[in-house]
């Protein structure tokens, strides 16, 4: 889901995925969740899209499919070789000559699979109708229409990466006070930033559109509704959606000039002063649980705290965070398509072991790590160092951590993110630790991921108001 819940199923106690669709991280899918209307845009050359919808039903035991096109206005394409087992699909068109492969992941909500039509292409689908999975969770913060504003459905294109970007922008009626970017955390999110039926960016979307603020949501770049390749790309990468963005909404007339800002979750929050400080144009940046130290410190400190929160014992704790501190440090020496060493393979071994995982499996639970740290974003992420992008940022930035944070620790962080702005003299900073928050900045208990689907509150009301209170100090303080 968000940034750095990077545990293994077994090696990792406690925290899931990196990236929920690699499958190894997501859990067991409920097939009959699959039910329902499924929406997504696949990308047929440079310029040309194709938007697809498919309907997915089960009755009496037996499941149905059909397919749209509506750009070509076809409707209720009937689709053959339909199966669903587990949490795994496939499904024909033969009329078209049309397979498609893909896997349904429950905590994100999303279809990832594979368009084969002459060449395999990816093509991954969100949920279209309102009868998800969570609809027997209380989820009160989702917005609701009718609204008070305007709601529109966009498209951009990122020229560099050659892809189209999908996104809502919600405008006020009233005079726009200024412009947020919403920037979602690691793991392919949707526009909504979905998870446990929770859709935080909708509703930070709603409420500050409320308080005169436009806002713009998009579907990460191979997402939903955007084209392009989640799964080959970086940081960076993610960085040229983002400042795509910027572009594109100081293209509009309809909206303030000099007054688009970013607003980044967890590796959004990573990302918001990358774009920040290559660029004099962005009026603002607030970061949520991001990053203020190096990766491989944050990423040793997670763990730490993971298991002893799950309950090892003392000893094999500091052993633990020695292996994973020289784990982290020889992996961030191999250039980006570099093999994993027998050494370093030898030091997961031994880490496996001291998590007193099944000797009949460790070796599996290895290699499933080597593949995680060998992707491109592992491999960029690793190396990555918060501290030069914060001393460039020239925007005002207000950083925002729950105390209850597992993923980013809250003092930890940002602690030294004040460091850093501190020493540098940065004229406009404000940063907050909210008590009782967690890494979704829900109100919990005590923080674990275990408690997100279980907490009917999506995004707190107290961090909203935090973070419209210091935009209005800066942009307008009407009501």
């Amino acid at each position: 889901m968000q940034l750095l819940q990077i545990g293994i199923n077994g090696v990792r106690s406690g925290l899931k995925s990196l990236l929920f669709a690699t499958g190894l991280f997501s859990t067991a899918a409920v097939a009959g969740s699959i039910n329902g209307e499924w929406k997504a845009t696949l990308q047929l050359d440079d310029d040309e899209t194709l938007p697809i919808v498919i309907h997915i039903d089960q009755e009496n035991g037996k499941w149905t499919g059909a397919m749209d096109s509506t750009s070509q206005e076809k409707y209720g394409i009937e689709t053959s070789m339909l199966n669903v087992k587990g949490n795994s699909i496939t499904f024909e068109v033969e009329d078209l000559g049309i397979k498609y492969e893909g896997a349904y992941n429950t905590d994100v909500d999303l279809i990832f699979g594979t368009f084969n039509r002459e060449k395999p292409l990816p093509l991954n689908f969100r949920r279209a109708s309102a009868g998800d999975k969570n609809k027997n969770k209380n989820r009160p913060q989702i917005p609701k229409s009718p609204f008070p504003y305007a709601v529109e459905e966009v498209n951009f294109k990122n020229k560099n990466a050659n892809i189209v970007l999908s996104g809502t922008l919600t405008k006020p009626k009233t005079k726009i006070k200024a412009t947020a970017i919403l920037i979602s955390g690691s793991g392919p999110q949707d526009r909504d930033e979905t998870l446990f039926g929770h859709k935080p960016f909708a509703v930070i979307a709603d409420y500050l559109t409320r308080q005169g603020y436009a806002v713009l949501r998009y579907d990460d770049r191979g997402i939903g509704e955007s084209t392009g390749n989640f799964f080959t790309a970086t940081s960076e990468d993610f960085a040229t959606d983002v400042s795509a963005a910027v572009d594109y909404l100081n293209s509009r007339s309809d909206l303030p000039s000099n007054k688009i800002g970013l607003i980044g979750h967890s590796e959004g929050g990573m990302i918001a002063p990358m774009v920040a400080s290559k660029r004099d144009d962005i009026a603002f940046a607030i970061l949520l649980a991001g990053p203020g130290v190096k990766i491989p410190e944050l990423l040793v400190d997670q763990w730490y705290r993971d298991r002893k929160f799950n309950g090892l014992e003392d000893q094999k704790l500091e052993k633990l965070r020695e292996l994973d501190e020289e784990i982290f440090s020889l992996i961030g020496q191999l250039e980006e398509n570099e093999v994993i060493s027998n050494e370093i393979h030898q030091l997961l071994l031994k880490s496996a072991r001291l998590e007193d995982n099944q000797n009949h499996k460790l070796e599996a639970k290895v290699e499933q790590l080597k593949k995680q740290y060998s992707t491109p974003w592992f491999r960029y992420f690793l190396k990555f160092n918060p501290e030069p992008y914060l001393e460039h940022t020239k925007a005002p930035l207000l950083a925002l951590n729950g105390s209850l944070d597992f993923q980013v620790d809250a003092k930890m962080n940002l602690n030294n993110m004040h460091r850093v702005l501190s020493n540098i003299d940065h004229p406009d900073f404000q940063i907050f630790e909210l008590k009782q928050m967690n890494h979704m900045f829900q109100t919990a208990k005590k923080g674990s991921s275990s408690e997100y689907a279980e907490i009917e509150e999506s995004f707190s009301p107290k961090a909203l108001k935090i973070m419209s209170s210091w935009l209005n100090e800066r942009f307008g303080l009407n009501p």
